[in-house]
């Protein structure tokens, strides 16, 4: 099996507030392949979803917001990586233009990429295939 198939067999959480870019990132996803997508809308549900997953089948790849309510994905990004059951798990930002900081940090934290808003799907295979290399 290739690494993109291993890739698109591993289960994948998308988190955002905004339906719309769940269901948007989803789509590029499931066009591509991708069948195993699930979705939270906050950082805290995100996370209890990725705990849940331990005891049957895990999350490879985690796409976060930055900024949303409750827990935004820079406090995901600390929560996984302080994990040691969750820290593998790898997450890629999606963020808008003005939160290039933000993505900084997340990056120093641990995150393994990040996707500027809006996105085509060629900028998403290549996020996908540097993540690949280092997941599979």
């Amino acid at each position: 099996m290739s690494k993109a198939e291993e890739l698109k067999q591993k289960r994948i959480l998308i988190v955002d507030d905004v339906a719309t870019y769940r269901t948007a990132l989803s789509s590029f996803l499931e066009k591509l392949g991708f069948s195993k997508i699930d979705m939270a809308e906050d950082g805290n549900q995100a996370f209890e979803m990725l705990m849940d997953a331990q005891g049957s089948e895990p999350y490879g790849l985690v796409f976060s917001d930055i900024n949303m309510p409750e827990c935004n994905g820079i406090e995901l990004v600390k929560r996984i990586k302080a994990s040691d059951i969750l820290k593998a798990t790898p997450v890629v930002m999606v963020s808008t233009e003005n939160e290039s900081s933000m993505v900084l940090d997340a990056i120093s934290l641990g995150a393994a990429n990040y996707i500027i808003k809006p996105f085509s799907a060629e900028v998403l295979i290549q996020k996908l295939k540097e993540v690949g290399k280092q997941i599979v």
